[in-house]
């Protein structure tokens, strides 16, 4: 006995370790790729913080550019001695948008500014300033020629060749536009560059990245092949993000493109915060997979404690399913393959007993669901499956057969004298039979009886009986029984 309790324990007990072996491995292997999920969801983290202030920028340019194009249209219709209304303009576009200065160099290359004053550029800027242009033009400035700061010069043409609209943007307007400190704390920056990596400086370095005016130039040897796909992605106006090293300052750098020219926002993030966030992530999801985990094993025990018991209880379920499946959900009744399987089985095992089936349909139940609703129909259904079962034994078999057809099956009835009897606790049933709460319906039943073996030997025959006694009991006006062989009627 104990022999045999010790191979039970041990049957069980080894694929337990296996199990716990194999769960172990996997958890390395899991808590490994959790960590570059980590990493991957911190760094697209970033990558949205980027592309939610590159479009941010991109719609103040964008913005400007439009209230550009308005304005040289209105000037372009303006005879040229209308100097007030251009600097009407030029003072309008610096009040309502972000931009500092708002020049205007006509056909003749004379430049007025906002203020009505002469605006006198550089030869650089001068060039730039008084080119055709066919389209409007963004333009970098690390000099302005104004204030002597960087900028982004918004080139607009006005029509019919009567020169540009100059309309200066400051490079330290990005800072206003962008909460990196508050993102990402004090270490941060958030600088626009072009698809080489040169930096649009503020003159705010702050950071060893940006001490010499291009993102890529310093970059250490260990991180050159890092910066290498950077700057490939950069240059394909990809999305993305790279772990770099300047002068031993370690930063993440997620850099995406505003869509406008080969220009991008690039953003640095210290990456002592960027990893104390991976750290975070992986702890939640490594957490979480334990917990996960941690649930497998009790459920896995847990099994192998039921299965050892359960045996029995199996069988208990099958049985119980079985009869579900047996069921009519609506009447409670053995449905109608339960019934026919019960019949045929009752008749294969006592061939030679008196038995009596009756087939029944509820009188004009179409009309109860057209007049009462198809509700009652059914509250029809339901109580006479609960209440016709009272006049009969537990071991006769009751089904619902059809919609609104029952079939009755009454075993070992001993002498010919019962069928009769039998028919008549039925039809005293539906001369009582009431459905409703408040209202009280009389349902009434046509029947028909056929009495086993004498009427049919197998199910078949039996039911074909009994079926054709049910088109008497309506033939002759419902609400009565038939049998198939009128033994009712010679009483």
């Amino acid at each position: 006995m104990k022999e045999g309790h010790g191979r039970t324990i041990l049957k069980w007990l080894i694929p337990l370790i296996c199990a716990i072996i194999v769960i172990a491995i996997m958890l390395l292997k899991f808590s490994v790729d959790i960590r570059k999920d980590a990493v991957n969801a911190v760094e697209r983290e970033i990558e949205e913080v980027a592309e939610k202030y590159a479009l941010r920028i991109t719609n103040e340019l964008q913005s400007i550019l439009v209230s550009g194009k308005t304005a040289a249209q209105v000037i372009s219709q303006q005879p040229s001695k209308k100097t007030d209304i251009v600097q009407q303009l030029l003072e309008a576009l610096v009040n309502q948008t972000q931009v500092y200065e708002a020049v205007y160099c006509n056909e003749k290359g004379v430049f007025v500014n906002q203020d009505g004053e002469s605006v006198n550029f550089g030869e650089d800027i001068y060039e730039e300033a008084t080119m055709p242009l066919s389209e409007a033009e963004y333009i970098y400035l690390p000099d302005d020629g104004v204030l002597g700061i960087p900028a982004i010069l918004i080139a607009v043409p006005v029509p019919d060749e009567k020169g540009n609209l100059l309309l200066f943007y400051p490079i330290k307007r990005i800072k206003d536009l962008i909460n990196i400190d508050k993102e990402f704390g004090q270490t941060a920056f958030a600088v626009m560059v072009d698809k080489d990596g040169n930096i649009f400086s503020d003159e705010e370095t702050g950071s060893s990245f940006l001490k010499s005016g291009n993102i890529w130039a310093d970059i250490d040897r260990k991180s050159q092949n890092a910066g290498t796909q950077a700057k490939v992605a950069m240059q394909n106006s990809s999305t993305s993000s790279v772990e770099l090293v300047v002068d031993g300052e370690e930063k993440t750098l997620a850099f995406t493109p505003i869509g406008i020219k080969d220009w991008n926002l690039v953003i640095g993030i210290d990456q002592s915060y960027v990893n104390i966030n991976q750290n975070r992530m992986w702890r939640q999801f490594l957490l979480m997979t334990l917990q996960i985990l941690s649930v497998v094993i009790v459920f896995f025990l847990f099994f192998v404690v039921v299965n050892a018991i359960g045996k029995k209880r199996n069988a208990e379920n099958s049985k119980t399913l079985q009869e579900k499946a047996d069921t009519d959900l609506l009447t409670g009744l053995n449905n109608k393959l339960a019934t026919e399987r019960l019949i045929k089985e009752y008749i294969r095992d006592y061939p030679d007993s008196l038995a009596m089936m009756f087939v029944l349909d509820i009188d004009n139940f179409k009309k109860i669901n057209d007049t009462q609703g198809h509700t009652f129909g059914d509250e029809v259904l339901r109580t006479l499956g609960k209440r016709i079962g009272v006049n009969f034994r537990v071991t006769d078999i009751i089904g619902r057969t059809g919609g609104d057809e029952f079939t009755i099956f009454l075993k070992d009835l001993k002498t010919d004298s019962n069928t009769l009897k039998e028919s008549r606790k039925l039809v005293h049933f539906f001369k009582d039979f009431q459905v409703g709460e408040y209202v009280k319906y009389s349902a009434t039943a046509s029947i028909g009886a056929a009495v086993f073996p004498t009427d049919g030997s197998d199910f078949e025959s039996l039911y074909k009986a009994a079926d054709q006694a049910l088109y008497k009991a309506k033939k002759r006006g419902k609400n009565q029984l038939a049998f198939y062989d009128d033994r009712d009627r010679r009483e």
